[in-house]
């Protein structure tokens, strides 16, 4: 009978983390952060569930940002991301009314 005893080396089906560096001059933070906002107010998430999210320390990438630049970051940018996507759906809205 075969042994089925531990592995050995490694497991390919471990979980590990890589830290890949950025380049420099841009705020991948704020790039992140930025995502995260974006992704879950096309989920339909309010201003409100993502700041909970944010200071929520079980998501560790979100909290990251909120301890690193705090609330006031993460309002200023719901609100440009806000102010970014009604100017999107304006730019939309006039280019489907000029291909009619």
């Amino acid at each position: 009978m075969a042994d089925t005893g531990a592995m050995e080396g490694p497991n390919d089906f471990e979980l590990m983390h890589q830290i890949v560096p950025g380049e420099s001059g841009r705020d991948h933070t704020e790039e992140m952060a930025e995502t995260y906002i974006i992704e879950l107010k096309r989920m339909r998430w309010s201003n409100e569930a993502i700041l909970q999210m944010f200071r929520n320390p079980f998501y560790a990438g979100p909290h990251q940002v909120y301890r690193d630049r705090g609330e006031g970051f993460i309002c200023d940018l719901l609100e440009r991301c806000r102010t970014n996507r009604e100017r999107r759906t304006l730019f939309e809205e006039d280019s489907n009314a000029q291909s009619l």
